[in-house]
């Protein structure tokens, strides 16, 4: 994760371009363009570098992949069900009550306990 703080460092400072990062990340890649596919039950997003993440499972906290930048988040869980969002130390920074999408700045965001 230390390489998310580098990366956006550097973004931030200009000095690195974001298709530089693809090949350095062990997350998985939507294709360039693609919609976030998000099934019933899950709560997923994605981030401008193409990391993206889909979890299901209740009452286990997700270490995500490495988001970089602003993208889509969807909780397309059971009405009422809430996913929860944590920086790097494990401070609460927001929470998404389903159904909800919307557009994250997912740069500070580490962890998600799903519901």
């Amino acid at each position: 994760m230390a390489l998310r703080k580098l990366a956006a460092t550097l973004l931030a400072a200009g000095t690195l371009t974001a298709g530089s990062l693809i090949g350095a990340s062990s997350a998985s890649a939507a294709p360039a363009g693609a919609q976030l596919d998000c099934p019933y039950y899950f709560v997923c997003g994605q981030a401008a570098n193409g990391s993206w993440f889909r979890y299901k499972t209740c009452d286990f906290e997700f270490q995500l992949p490495n988001l970089i930048g602003s993208g889509p988040l969807i909780n397309n869980q059971t009405p009422g069900t809430v996913a929860r969002f944590y920086d790097k130390n494990h401070k609460l920074l927001f929470t998404s009550k389903a159904y909800q999408s919307r557009t994250v700045n997912w740069t500070p965001v580490w962890y998600v306990i799903a519901c």
